[in-house]
């Protein structure tokens, strides 16, 4: 827009007005691009709302496309005290009795102290390296005693030893004596403790008998031994996940019995057939609402007419709407346990006692309906959702680079026009300038020729 101002003195005309106007109805087709812009933008916006929603929606289909999200268990002990267990979605649904006669257990093997008044007391004080030697699980460490190594020292040469087969050992001051412990890091009669002949630390030549007479078998290495419904069991540790599948079960306490029971976790897959509704009806709402026409006010939504976001509408809905071809059960379609299309809305509607019925009669053919791997409808929805959403070839994303194509090219059609506008403004200014130093011209004539009238 030109910077120059006009006076109007000779003609009494405003021109800045008058060029103000004459570009203001110049500039109409522009203010028309640059509202379609707008539009276009807010088009874009919408489609990466769509995409978030339709990515929640993809997020609780894929939840639904695999077998744990439906065979979720519950389990129940009837003495907590005795087990507690766990259940996968494996595990078949049933009560199960469990006896406990042992549980496992580690070994303990405990020095008796003699002579040491002290961790700090010296065990080897012969002159010359000496030998503590001893076997765990059938594996044998004989570790080399340097002269003027203490009770701690002993205990940190086997706790630090690189080649430590599995025992941890501690020193403990029973009143009297401070005592070597040896404990087996795992259950199981497997993991039984032996010190060996090779030990030279005999008490002899200045050093502390660390012999095998000197150490006391406080707790042997043991398995857990128990039923199942009568059948006798052995396992090495108190957890216990191989005897009846997709059930661990830890073992707690001696000569008891408790009852394990396994049940369907109704809850939690409603849940997330719950949170599957509320994400389709999210989208297809969004949808609706922002490809609305009102014939009464002439208003429409943003996406109206986006032949896109009506395929998206329709395919969604066919898949929720339509029975699933090829299940080997009794249900395939939504409506079949209680989840219909309200007519009016166009949402999913969930009636919530049917539902319950058919999860605690039909869970197969429902886990079926939904993650068959050609037709589920999870299984459906989360690849349509991501070829829909791919950011090289997805319907959504060609729509929006469309879009931005379009937007491009508008506002190349504004710059090309503001300059030509620019041009005519410059070339009114020019005429309209012209015009006054003209009718100046005219009017200093005039008053000459008036003046000269007036004298002769």
């Amino acid at each position: 827009m030109s910077s120059f101002t006009i006076g109007g003195l000779n003609t009494g005309i405003d021109y800045n007005d008058l060029i103000s106007k004459l570009m203001e109805v110049r500039r109409q087709p522009i203010t028309i691009l640059e509202s379609k812009i707008t539009k276009y933008s807010d088009r874009m916006s919408s489609y990466s709302e769509l995409s978030s929603k339709l990515s929640s929606l993809k997020s609780a289909a894929d939840k639904l496309k695999y077998s744990y999200s439906f065979y979720v268990n519950n389990t129940t002990v009837s003495d907590e005290t005795v087990l507690d267990a766990t259940a996968s979605g494996t595990a078949s649904v049933g009560n199960y009795s469990v006896a406990v006669t042992t549980l496992a257990s580690e070994e303990k093997e405990a020095h008796s102290g003699t002579g040491l008044t002290a961790s700090s007391d010296i065990v080897n004080n012969s002159g010359g390296d000496m030998v503590f030697q001893y076997t765990y699980a059938g594996t044998q460490r004989s570790l080399t005693v340097a002269n003027g190594t203490t009770l701690d020292g002993l205990k940190n040469l086997i706790n630090n030893d690189a080649s430590n087969p599995g025992v941890t050992a501690t020193t403990v001051n029973d009143g009297t004596n401070y005592r070597l412990i040896v404990t087996g890091n795992e259950t199981g009669s497997a993991k039984s403790i032996t010190i060996d002949a090779g030990t030279t630390l005999d008490g002899n030549n200045s050093t502390v008998n660390f012999t095998a007479a000197t150490f006391t078998q406080n707790k042997a290495a043991a398995n857990a031994v128990f039923s199942v419904d009568g059948l006798s069991i052995s396992r090495s540790t108190n957890s216990v996940s191989d005897v009846i599948t997709g059930l661990t079960i830890n073992l707690k306490k001696n000569l008891s019995s408790a009852t394990v029971t396994v049940a369907a976790d109704t809850a939690s897959i409603k849940e997330q057939i719950n949170d599957f509704v509320s994400a389709y009806n999210d989208v297809m709402s969004f949808i609706k609402t922002n490809t609305a026409y009102d014939s009464a006010t002439g208003n429409s939504g943003i996406l109206s007419g986006e032949g896109t976001a009506r395929s998206i509408q329709n395919r969604i809905r066919d898949i929720a709407s339509s029975s699933v071809s090829g299940l080997s059960g009794s249900l395939s379609m939504l409506a079949e346990i209680g989840i219909t299309t309200d007519y009016k809305t166009g949402d999913l509607v969930i009636n919530s006692a049917t539902l319950d019925t058919k999860l605690g009669s039909n869970l197969d053919d429902i886990a079926e309906m939904f993650k068959d791997s050609s037709n589920g409808i999870a299984t459906q929805i989360y690849d349509y959702i991501g070829d829909l959403t791919s950011l090289v070839d997805g319907a959504i994303t060609l729509r929006k680079d469309g879009l931005s194509d379009i937007i491009k090219d508008i506002t190349d059609t504004i710059r090309n026009m503001e300059f030509r506008l620019d041009k005519a403004e410059n070339d009114m200014v020019r005429q309209f300038t012209a015009l006054e130093k003209l009718v100046g011209n005219y009017n200093s004539i005039g008053n000459y020729l008036s003046n000269f009238s007036t004298k002769a």
